[in-house]
């Protein structure tokens, strides 16, 4: 059966909408645990962490505000490179703060742009697969900072001709694989995402010369687990 274009765009906004709800919800995935590579619970909020001096042990519990794990990537969306911090604020659910730069000295571009980035992270499974991989999903809402940024169309141009450009949601999919590690990390983890904008989903929308394949961004990057 053939489907018509418009009735293919409905069917990937559909499915898309879809993936997204299900990240919110509990998840209910077998897979193949593997308790050595499980290292989730020393990195959540309350972590703590022990020193041995002789036959004394001294228990430290850092700050709240000490991230769990820091972040360096490539692409996608947020700039030609960024990094962040983040934290386990759950077992499954990770928040992360960005930031990202394009110049001509990171990316080659004539234009200078800053993002800043909170993203919003689920593990799409509540255990770990065997080897350390990691599904996950959710989405980012990415400010952007430029010389021709804007929250509202400016007044010369008609009504509705471009979408705002400032502020983006960019919802995104992926997975990693994570490595246990000993020392100052806890773990180390190279991660591969996929991800759009809100603004290339209108025009895949409305539009009939944005397809689906041409929305969507590539990124690679590495994640740095602390104790």
């Amino acid at each position: 059966m053939n489907l018509s274009e418009l009735e293919m765009k409905r069917v990937a906004l559909m499915t898309m909408l879809l993936f997204l709800i299900s990240v919110t919800e509990t998840i209910k995935g077998e897979g193949v645990y593997d308790e050595s590579l499980d290292f989730s619970e020393s990195r959540e909020l309350n972590r703590s962490f022990s020193l041995t001096f002789g036959e004394d042990t001294l228990a430290i519990k850092p700050k709240w505000f000490v991230p769990s794990y820091l972040k360096l990537q490539y692409a996608g969306l947020i700039g030609f490179a960024s990094a962040g911090i983040g934290y386990d604020f759950t077992p499954r659910y990770e928040g992360t703060l960005y930031f990202g730069v394009l110049s001509r000295t990171f990316g080659g571009s004539s234009v200078n742009v800053q993002t800043l980035s909170y993203k919003s992270s689920w593990k799409l499974f509540k255990q770990h697969f065997r080897g350390g991989f990691v599904p996950k999903a959710g989405f980012s809402l990415n400010w952007g900072y430029t010389n021709n940024t804007f929250n509202k169309l400016p007044s010369y141009y008609p009504n509705k001709y471009y979408f705002q450009n400032k502020l983006h949601l960019a919802p995104f999919y992926g997975a990693e694989w994570q490595i246990n590690t000993k020392g100052v990390l806890s773990g180390i983890g190279i991660y591969a995402e996929v991800s759009t904008l809100d603004a290339y989903l209108l025009e895949f929308i409305r539009t009939k010369y944005v397809t689906i394949d041409k929305i969507w961004n590539l990124c690679v990057g590495l994640s740095l687990y602390l104790d």
